[in-house]
């Protein structure tokens, strides 16, 4: 029988990956000397919040996507400390129109109870 973490690890996996709302993602070391695609939660939208709680016109993409799927792919996920740092890599998915962009990421938000990444990302120029 599994323990409620476990089953909760196993379904936002799911839900990341295969729930219907996955996006093809394409992951780039920063050497640029390996690439893989995966599945993961993919978002771009041109809506925030200044610090004073305004709204403002700005863009904000990020992926979520899981720490075993990379593992499994190769990557190094962690450093030698323990912690995960995806900083620098690149990925690339495509929006809503189709086109694909590539990214960089300048933010590594792990959850370590879940397994799950989310990447902030930023232009790549």
């Amino acid at each position: 029988m599994s323990s409620l973490i476990q089953l909760a690890k196993r379904d936002s996996r799911h839900f990341v990956t295969k729930g219907g709302f996955e996006t093809l993602i394409t992951v780039q070391t920063p050497a640029q000397d390996k690439t893989e695609i995966l599945t993961g939660f993919a978002t771009k939208h041109w809506f925030s919040f200044d610090t004073d709680g305004n709204p403002t016109n700005s863009k904000n993409v990020h992926v979520c996507i899981s720490e075993t799927d990379l593992v499994n792919l190769g990557f190094t996920v962690r450093k030698s400390n323990g912690e995960i740092s995806l900083l620098k890599y690149f990925i690339s998915f495509a929006d809503s129109s189709g086109i694909t962009k590539k990214y960089v990421v300048r933010e590594n938000m792990p959850d370590e109870t879940l397994g799950l990444i989310i990447l902030i990302l930023g232009d790549f120029k």
